[in-house]
């Protein structure tokens, strides 16, 4: 269900991107999968027939990123460095990524084996996306830098 969520929102949202501009989409993507994950990991009850379109929605909202960044990257970096600019930005994610996975043993062991509260806490990390998207220009209806 994940999967299916991820597929879709790929390829969503990069048109909502262009219709109604790089950083809504972004703050709006951020914000879903902030409410949409603490409430899967808070409120969804695993054995509820209701789970599975949940993690269906938060898979789409939380991949979503990845459908919308090669629209955004490019725009954001002069064609001399676009190729490096885009690859340390999508990569760079990925590194914190997994330093966070292998922190998320301790997590869970500080918070008392509750492994819930350790994925709802984690998805914490979209406040700075909420914040920080607007420091980044909008680049939408802008020429590429040269």
């Amino acid at each position: 269900m994940l999967a299916i969520g991820a597929i879709v929102a790929c390829f969503v949202a990069p048109v909502i991107g262009g219709i109604w501009g790089r950083r809504p989409v972004y703050f709006a993507l951020s914000l879903l999968s902030l409410v949409s994950c603490a409430y899967l990991f808070r409120a969804m009850d695993p054995f509820d027939t209701g789970f599975g379109l949940m993690a269906c929605f938060v898979g789409g909202v939380t991949a979503a990123f990845y459908g919308w960044l090669p629209l955004y990257l490019p725009e954001l970096f002069p064609t001399r460095v676009r190729a490096t600019g885009q690859g340390l930005s999508f990569n760079f994610g990925r590194i914190l990524a997994a330093a966070g996975a292998v922190q998320m043993g301790a997590l869970v062991r500080l918070l008392g084996g509750d492994y819930a509260s350790a994925g709802a806490t984690i998805t914490l990390i979209y406040v700075l996306g909420l914040v920080f998207i607007w420091l980044a220009p909008e680049t939408k209806g802008k020429p590429l830098p040269e």
